[in-house]
């Protein structure tokens, strides 16, 4: 895997080579995934947050979070 980040202006303009909206694979943002992994992890403390409840809720609808966990724990507890 790569290492490093990006904003999503560095995306847009190509000089990044992760894309903010893609949770799994080789372009997949490291924030995005972790974000979603982050809340999987924490899930009963973060849902009595009422600015947290409704992306907690949002972990139901997505397809892809099996494997976003699994390449998760494969990246580490490292920064990206």
């Amino acid at each position: 895997m790569r290492s490093g980040s990006c904003t999503y202006a560095q995306y847009a303009s190509r000089a990044c080579a992760y894309g903010p909206t893609v949770r799994v694979g080789e372009t997949a943002c490291p924030f995005t995934a972790g974000y979603w992994a982050f809340l999987q992890r924490h899930p009963t403390r973060l849902e009595r947050n009422p600015r947290m409840a409704q992306a907690v809720r949002g972990l139901d609808r997505l397809t892809d979070l099996q494997a976003l966990l699994e390449q998760e724990q494969g990246r580490g507890d490292g920064p990206p």
